[in-house]
Parts: C-alpha cells; structure tokens; sequence
C-alpha cells in the first residue's frame, strides 16, 4: 500500500530552543533533509520572550557539538551570589551564559533556515487533524500536513491545547524586566548571577533574581521573581507582584516606572507526557525544572534527544516514541529534573529553613550545587557529605 504524499515529514511547531535544536539535530545528526520540515511560530522573530535569559553550561556544550556558536552579545556566569535577609554568601563557578531570548532564539532561527528548514514564523496553528499516515495542521497561512509532529511550543503550547492533554502539575508564576546596572549591582556587575530567597518570608515559593546581561553594547541587569506555585493553599495569599515592589525597592527601583512582563513555566514531574502516537514533546511542552524555573539548556538537550527518536520514526515507519520518556529520565537532565521536582518543596516549603542555611553557610554546597546546575553527575560521597551537612543544620 503506497504511503500516502506530505508536505513535509515532521512539523516542529514552536520557533524557540526547544525546536530549532530539534530540528537543526534532525539535519546534522540524523541526516534528514531540511526541506523535509517545517518550522512553525506564531511569532514573527525577532520576538520579545519573557525570560531571565540564563543558560547553563550544559546547553552551551551541546550547542557547540551541534557545531552552533553564539553570535549574539552574551555575559558570562561567573558565579552565585545567594542573599537571605541580612546574609550573602558567594562562590565562584562557571556555571553558563545569559542572553536575550530575542537574540538567542532568532540566531538558532536563522541557523535552521541556513540548513535548508522551512520556517514559518508569524504562522500560528488553529487546528490539528489526524488523517491516514499523519496530521493536517491548519494554520493562519493555510493548511500543511506532515508525517510526525514535534510539540515545541512551550508553556501554553497551542499543540496540548489541541490534543486535549491535561497540565500534570500547577504551572510557576513569573515576573521579568530590564534595567541598566546600579551602582547597587554588586553580584551582577561582576559577572554573579543573584538568588534573594528574602521573598520567602512572604510565602513565596521560589526567589527573587538579579542576572546581569547586556542590551545595545551596555551592562543591564535582568530582574524578576519566581514562584513556583506548589499547591493551592500556600498560594492563596501570595501576592507575588507585591514581593517583586519590595525586592526592587531594596535596589532603588521604582516598580511602577518599569516594564513588567509575566510568564508562566510548565514544572517536568514523573507524570509529565512526553508523547502520543505521532507526536512528541520536547523542552516546556513536557516540563522543565521546578526548583530553578530553567528551560534553556534543558530544551536544547531533550532537542537532540526527541531528533533521534523522530529519525528512528522518519526510518522505520513508526509512530510510537515510547522510548523518548524513558531515555529523558535516564540522562542527566531528565534525572536532574525529577531531583528538582522533588527538592522544590523541601528548598521553599516550611520544612526548607536547614536546607537554606545550609546553603548560606557553606561554600561546599554551592560548589555542589553548582555542578549539578550544570549537569555534572555528583559521587556518591558529595552526596553523603552533604545529607551530613544538612543533617547538622537540621538540629543546630
């Protein structure tokens, strides 16, 4: 029986990491014609995206393997600053690269349309269709078809929308802006990235941050806060925009003389989906991590994971990517981001206060949480080392 003709072999709807890693892995490592798929966004790049722009070290290196060098302006991660009320603690670490998100994601944009991908961006999908073989996607540009489908469209993903697929876990809530560096700017003016979990005594669940970038040639600093939302009850009287006029205040900025632009993150669980007969997920359309609210790296890393099993598909005829959640969670990423689902209540929660001295008070366990930020695998005595650690805390 002949296989019925598409447009194309796989539609990658989202324009972000997420989708131009997919599909610059499916050209440059499963060697499959960029002609063969489709880029979709809704928006035209550049486009702004809400986002503190951090990238750790490990998307970076996957990035370079892809043979992708940035050439958009960057600032370097030189390390943590972590404030806590009165407290600060520092250490020195490379931990990655900020960026902005405008820039970053039209470059790997660009990158995928020098590759031959066809990329439709300011095309959004209003409806998608399962026919013999594949899926209708009817667009604001007419209608496509494809083979497969690679749901690349982050936290309100348009293609979960469509398919019916229910949220696994209450989304974070998220506040972000721009201003030029302050004499204030200790951390950020130095290359260190700022975590305040002062807004913990507000009930918040998460943190307020400080990351240095760099907008028109000049140092700026990206701000916001994040909440991860863990339950219904402690969000009731959470009044997160109120947290963030009193974390700018501190600095000298005035809430109400800035742009604020909010956003929400979709937390990876152990009950996060990562496909449906011919289609997978890929970065925040699954989930990305709780505890830290990052999506980057992680995006950029399950792209070349969801390419592999999409070639395998495009080769063999298949539909299944049965394969794609249980590799997730065995690579370092999917493995950290479950430690972090589980870590996200015991770092902000009632139960966190030995969790967050610990952290104040010893270089060691930033060092360690550091490198697990950037995907190096912890032995088996950092681990022990550091339970004695908190242990200590726990009944100081």
């Amino acid at each position: 029986m002949t296989r019925p003709p598409f447009d194309f072999d796989v539609a990658i709807v989202g324009g972000g990491p997420a989708g131009t890693s997919t599909a610059l892995h499916l050209v440059r490592k499963e060697g499959i014609a960029g002609r063969r798929l489709l880029v979709l966004d809704k928006a035209k790049f550049p486009r702004e995206k809400p986002c503190a722009g951090a990238i750790s070290q490990l998307g970076i290196d996957v990035l370079g393997e892809l043979g992708v060098s940035l050439r958009v302006p960057f600032v370097t991660m030189n390390g943590v600053r972590l404030l806590l009320g009165d407290e600060r603690a520092e250490t020195t670490f490379p931990m990655g690269l900020v960026v902005r998100r405008s820039e970053f994601d039209h470059q790997l944009l660009e990158d995928a349309r020098a590759d031959g991908i066809a990329v439709c961006d300011g095309v959004g999908v209003s409806a998608i269709t399962r026919i013999p073989g594949g899926f209708r996607l009817q667009t604001t540009d007419g209608d496509r078809t494809a083979r497969l489908i690679a749901a690349c469209d982050g936290a309100g993903s348009t293609v979960r929308k469509r398919l019916g697929l229910r949220e696994p876990e209450r989304k974070g809530h998220l506040y972000v802006l721009e201003t030029e560096e302050l004499a204030s700017d200790d951390g950020p003016s130095r290359g260190y990235v700022d975590f305040d979990l002062t807004v913990l005594e507000d009930g918040l669940q998460g943190y307020y941050w400080d990351f240095p970038t760099v907008i028109g040639g000049t140092p700026h600093v990206s701000r916001g806060i994040y909440h991860a939302n863990l339950s219904r009850e402690a969000n009731a009287n959470v009044d997160v925009k109120g947290s963030l006029a009193k974390s700018l205040a501190k600095r000298g900025v005035d809430i109400r003389k800035v742009k604020l632009k909010p956003f929400s993150t979709r937390p990876f669980v152990r009950d996060s989906i990562g496909w449906l007969p011919g289609v997978i997920l890929v970065g925040e359309a699954m989930g990305i991590d709780l505890t830290t609210g990052e999506g980057i790296a992680q995006a950029i890393v399950m792209g070349g994971m969801a390419a592999r099993h999409l070639g395998r598909a495009l080769r063999t005829g298949g539909t299944s990517f049965e394969g794609y959640e249980r590799q997730i969670m065995r690579d370092v990423v999917g493995r950290h981001m479950l430690q972090s689902a589980w870590l996200a209540p015991r770092v902000y929660g009632r139960i966190g206060a030995p969790a967050r001295r610990y952290l104040l008070r010893s270089n060691y366990a930033r060092e360690a949480a550091m490198q697990w930020y950037v995907g190096q695998s912890l032995p088996r005595t950092t681990h022990l080392r550091l339970a004695l650690g908190l242990g200590s805390r726990a009944f100081a």
